[in-house]
């Protein structure tokens, strides 16, 4: 294998697959390339991997990395993250009810800031 000689990118109809799955999935997104990698703590990946790392070629590989994944004007926008999971999985109940047995589920990670 080789990473990065092929280009995997597509034009996806996030509104198509929004309207496909209705009623069987819930979906969240499309959210920012950026704005998802943030959420999931990018920030402070690459700091840990700075700090870890003595070789100056190293450094300005993931800083290198790290611009073309989070700058707007590279994949930071023009790439999107899209998610489809069971409904379960974001179930809310109605204010005043309120189940004591089933715990509240964790919020889904890289989609927290998002209006469900």
């Amino acid at each position: 294998m080789a990473p990065g000689t092929a280009d995997l990118t597509a034009d996806v109809d996030f509104c198509y697959l929004r309207r496909m799955t209705e009623g069987k999935v819930a979906s969240l997104g499309p959210v920012a390339q950026c704005k998802f990698l943030e959420n999931m703590g990018i920030n402070v990946r690459l700091q840990v991997l700075m700090r870890n790392s003595t070789d100056s070629d190293r450094q300005a590989e993931l800083v290198h990395g790290f611009d073309m994944m989070m700058n707007p004007k590279k994949m930071g926008e023009r790439f999107k993250f899209f998610a489809l999971l069971p409904h379960s999985r974001l179930a809310n109940p109605e204010k005043g009810e309120t189940d004591q047995k089933r715990p509240k589920p964790p919020p889904v990670a890289g989609f927290t800031e998002l209006e469900l």
